[in-house]
Parts: structure tokens; sequence; C-alpha cells
């Protein structure tokens, strides 16, 4: 079977998107053809988010790179009009209407509605070969979308082959909850990669951690919707009944902002940034934690969550969006209210002063990510989909 799957972000702009397809297609490459059309990221992406390491094995994966200069959704004015003009990408449209001619796949696979929709429902419209729609992240309603988005989301939903959904949150947001549309497919972890039973030692002693230190890690790209600050005043709280670390990973526009927090908070020795962390190093900072906390007021998924229940680290986090679908509170870890450091510093003590519950949640962590986020099983299930529509 040839497949093209289309993406507005890729490698090397990292994230848990782009690590998803990445992880999705790497697998299907080993039984299918497969072409993946991007854009050359935009400066900005790459500065803020970018690799800072060679691009990972693409062997098997067509990388076919187009310039993204005519899209509408980069548009400063969205903001002031609610999103009145349709956020489309007429770039990727002329670029995926060549790819599709180039190439002639059996079946597309589209990843978000914005602002890949209007080439998705083009193809669709071509009869050329039958579209599938990923709703993968921000495109679905939520904080920072304009008002009529998910209008612009719902019209390409519904000129498409099939709609597949990151989560059953996604789902909701975009047609209603009570719709049974599409299918849910989550993304997940390497569950080889990403095991209980790795050594951290190293990285800790690197990091210059005591060796009887409890360690927090926190892995998100730092940006405003992740709320890190919040976190960090959880943070001044554990440290005062707790002997603890702080350990957060990833780069973003709010960095500097968090460091002058932590500065003003006082807790600068034992709050660690790390910045970007190279994806063969990144098993031995979940081995080395005792627990992962992230706080997020919106998440269409959450990969990191996955990441860590399959290290068998204990999860402290928020009921927020699709958290709660990753995370089952008193099973692999504690969720509270969002934006409350007293009671993220609560479940984090909780946790920190009862050995047993650390011991039974990261059993039901690493079971759970092995049972249901494997990602050659999620590959299976994006394969059963294109098979069934080329049947």
């Amino acid at each position: 079977m040839k497949i093209l799957a289309i993406t507005p972000t890729f490698f090397p702009v990292m994230g848990g998107a782009e690590s998803g397809i990445y992880e999705i297609y790497r697998r299907l490459a080993l039984r299918h053809e497969v072409r993946v059309l991007a854009p050359h990221p935009p400066a900005r992406l790459e500065r803020d988010y970018g690799m800072e390491e060679p691009l990972p094995d693409l062997s098997g994966i067509e990388l076919v790179r187009f310039r993204d200069r005519l899209n509408l959704k980069n548009w400063p004015g969205h903001g002031r009009l609610k999103g009145l003009i349709p956020p489309f990408s007429v770039s990727m449209l002329r670029a995926a209407s060549r790819a599709v001619g180039d190439f002639r796949p059996d079946v597309v696979n589209v990843f978000y509605a914005l602002p890949s929709g209007l080439a998705a429902c083009r193809i669709a419209k071509t009869g050329k070969a039958p579209v599938v729609l990923s709703l993968i992240g921000r495109d679905i309603p939520g904080p920072g979308i304009p008002l009529f988005w998910k209008s612009y989301a719902r019209w390409a939903a519904r000129r498409v082959s099939r709609v597949l959904f990151i989560s059953e949150y996604c789902r909701r947001a975009l047609l209603g909850p009570a719709s049974t549309a599409g299918e849910v497919i989550p993304f997940g972890a390497d569950t080889e990669r990403f095991r209980p039973d790795i050594d951290g030692s190293g990285v800790r002693e690197k990091l210059g951690v005591p060796r009887q230190a409890r360690v927090l890690f926190s892995l998100q790209r730092l940006d405003r919707w992740k709320r890190v600050d919040v976190v960090l005043e959880a943070m001044k709280i554990v440290l005062g009944e707790a002997d603890a670390y702080l350990v957060i990973g990833g780069k973003g526009p709010e960095l500097d902002g968090l460091r002058r927090l932590a500065s003003d908070l006082g807790i600068t020795s034992r709050v660690l940034f790390t910045g970007y962390i190279k994806e063969d190093e990144l098993p031995l900072y979940f081995a080395m934690a005792d627990l992962f906390v992230f706080h997020s007021t919106y998440e269409t998924f959450g990969l990191v969550l996955v990441q860590a229940l399959a290290a068998g680290k204990p999860v402290v986090s928020v009921r927020s969006t699709a958290i709660p679908e990753v995370i089952e509170d008193g099973r692999e870890g504690r969720l509270v209210t969002p934006l409350d450091p007293l009671a993220l510093a609560g479940a984090l003590l909780s946790l920190l002063k009862d050995e047993a519950a650390l011991r039974q949640f990261s059993g039901a962590a690493r079971r759970r990510a092995v049972e249901q986020f494997s990602w050659e099983a999620i590959a299976r299930r994006y394969e059963k989909v294109f098979t069934d529509l080329t049947k």
C-alpha cells in the first residue's frame, strides 16, 4: 500500500505531534511505501522548539518539503476577527495536489484540520484516494483558538473519508458530547525504550542531585498553556517538607520568565532547567525521577504522560482536557484541580511520603502503558483504518 501523510509540522520541530507522526510512520514504512509531505519549518518554530540533534532515522520514509508561503493561519488578524478568515494553507493545497499526482497513493492521511483541511477536502473531492483526517492537536476548540475555527474544522471533518481523534476529549470538543463519529486512536510510547529497569543514576550525578534527594521531573514545551509557573509555586511548598529537586526539561518562549520566577521564589538551587533533552537521553531522565509532574490547562492528549507511564513513574497532574483519559486518579497517580499550587503540592507530598503508594502506582503505570499505549499497537490500528478504506 502507498500511503501519503501530510502534516504542517515535522522534524526538526519537536513536540508530541511530530514524535507521534514519526513513530507511527516509521513502523508503517516497514510494510508499506510511505511519503511524508511537510513544509520547511519556520525559523521561529525551529528556534523555540527545534531539535538540537540530527534527525532520527527516516529509513523507509520519503520526506518531501515545500515552501509554506501562503498560510492564512499565520495571518496576525485572526484574534481581532475571531478567526473569520479561513485558516488554511493554500501552499499546502498546491503541494498536496502535486504529491497526489506524482505519488499516486492508495490512501492519504492528513494531520490537523487547520491549516491542512483545505488540502484534505480537495483531495477527497477529486476521488483520487480516500482521505483520513487525524485531529491530534491545537485545531480543536480550546483556549487561544479563535471562535470560527471550530466551524472550519467541522467542515473539513465532514468531507473526508474517515476522521481519527487522538482523544475522546477532542471528539467531544469538536462534535459535541453525544457524538460517536470517527474513531479515537491515541498516541503512545516506545515501551522498549521507556522502561522501569533503566538506571538513571548517571543523570542524577551529571545534574548534581544528591543520591538521597527526591527528584520530580517535568517535561513539556515551555509555552503559556503548560503553566509551569504553577509547578514552581507548588515546588516552593514541597521544599518546606521534603528534600527534593525539580528537573524541568524542554524549551520554549516561557523559559526566561520561569527562571525569573524560580529566583523570585527563592528555589533556584532546587530547580534545574535542562533545556532540550536529546531523544536518546530522555529515558534516562525519566529513570532518575521518583515522580513525573505535569500541569497543562489545554492538552489534547499528552505524549509525555504516556512516556512516564511506560517508564513506571507515578504521575501528578491536573483534571484538565484530555489528561484524565491518560491518567486515572488513584491508579497511576494523582489528579488535582488546575491552577492550584497548594493542591498540586499536597498531591506530590502525599506520594513522596508513601513508599507503598509509589510502588503500587509505578506498577499500574507500566501495565497500562504496555496494554494500551504501545506504538506498534497504535500503528496497527492506523494500518487497519487504511486497509479497510482501500478494500
